[in-house]
C-alpha cells in the first residue's frame, strides 16, 4: 500500500515538473546550466584530491629512493668492514624498504591512470554538455519565434476586419482630415489670389488724390498758397464725358 502510495505521489511530483518545463523551458534550462556547474565545480574538487594523493605518492617514492640508496651504502661498508651483523640488520631495511617502494610505484601507476582516465571523462563531459546547452539554446530560439510567428497568423487568418466597426470610423477620420487640409489650402490660394490682383494699390492711390484735392481746396478758400506740386506727374482724371469746350 505504501509503495503504491509513493508510485502515485512520484507520477504527480514528474507531471507537475514536466509542466514547469513546458510551460518555462528558458528556467529550466537556467537551473540545469547551474546544477552543470555545480557538478563540475565538485568533480573539479575530487580530481584535485585524487591529484594531491599522487604528488603525495611521487614525494614518498623519492624519498624512499634516497633511504634505499643509504641503506645500500651502509650494506656495503659494513660488509667491507666484516660487520656481518649491522650489513644484515641494513640488508633487511633494504629489502622491506625496496618492497614498499615496489608497493608505491605500481600504487602511484595505477593513480596517475586514474587521474588521466577521470581528466579526460571531465573534459568528454564537460564538451559534451556544453554541446547540448548551446543545441537547446538554439532549438528554443527557433521555438519562440515559430510560437510567436503562428500567434500573428492565427491573429490575422481568425480576427475579422468589420467595416462598419474601427475600419469604418478610421475611413472617416482620414477624409475630415483631407477635407480640412484642402479647405486650409483654397483659403491660402483665395487670399494669394487677392494680393496679386493690386486692388488696395488702387485704392492707397485714389485716396492720395482725394487728400490732395481736399488740401487745394482748403487752402484757396483760405488764401493761402497752394501746396508745392511734386514733379511726380499726377494720375490722370477719369474720363467723366465731354469737356466743357466740346459742349460749346
Amino acid at each position: 500500500m505504501f509503495g503504491r502510495l509513493m508510485n502515485l505521489v512520484r507520477g504527480f511530483f514528474g507531471l507537475f515538473v514536466s509542466g514547469l518545463e513546458k510551460a518555462n523551458p528558458r528556467a529550466m534550462l537556467e537551473s540545469e546550466m547551474l546544477a552543470f556547474q555545480e557538478a563540475v565545480g565538485q568533480y573539479n574538487t575530487n580530481l584535485a584530491k585524487q591529484a594531491g594523493m599522487v604528488e603525495r605518492l611521487k614525494g614518498q617514492i623519492a624519498s624512499q629512493k634516497k633511504q634505499l640508496d643509504l641503506l645500500t651504502a651502509r650494506v656495503t661498508a659494513n660488509m667491507a668492514s666484516k660487520n656481518m651483523e649491522e650489513a644484515g640488520r641494513c640488508a633487511l631495511q633494504a629489502k622491506q624498504l625496496k618492497q614498499d617502494l615496489t608497493e608505491n610505484e605500481e600504487q602511484l601507476k595505477g593513480g596517475e591512470e586514474m587521474y588521466q582516465n577521470l581528466n579526460r571523462q571531465r573534459d568528454v563531459y564537460v564538451r559534451e554538455a556544453q554541446r547540448k546547452i548551446e543545441a537547446i539554446k538554439q532549438k528554443l530560439s527557433k521555438a519562440e519565434m515559430a510560437e510567436a510567428q503562428a500567434k500573428l497568423a492565427e491573429m490575422a487568418s481568425s480576427t475579422a476586419f468589420n467595416l462598419s466597426g474601427t475600419g469604418a470610423n478610421l475611413g472617416r477620420l482620414e477624409e475630415n482630415l483631407d477635407n480640412r487640409i484642402a479647405e486650409a489650402s483654397g483659403k491660402a490660394r483665395v487670399a494669394q489670389d487677392s494680393m496679386k490682383g493690386g486692388g488696395w494699390v488702387v485704392k492707397e492711390e485714389e485716396q492720395k488724390a482725394l487728400e490732395a484735392q481736399a488740401l487745394a481746396e482748403f487752402s484757396a478758400s483760405m488764401g493761402l498758397p497752394g501746396p508745392a506740386k511734386t514733379e511726380e506727374a499726377a494720375p490722370a482724371p477719369k474720363d467723366l464725358g465731354p469737356s466743357e469746350s466740346v459742349k460749346a
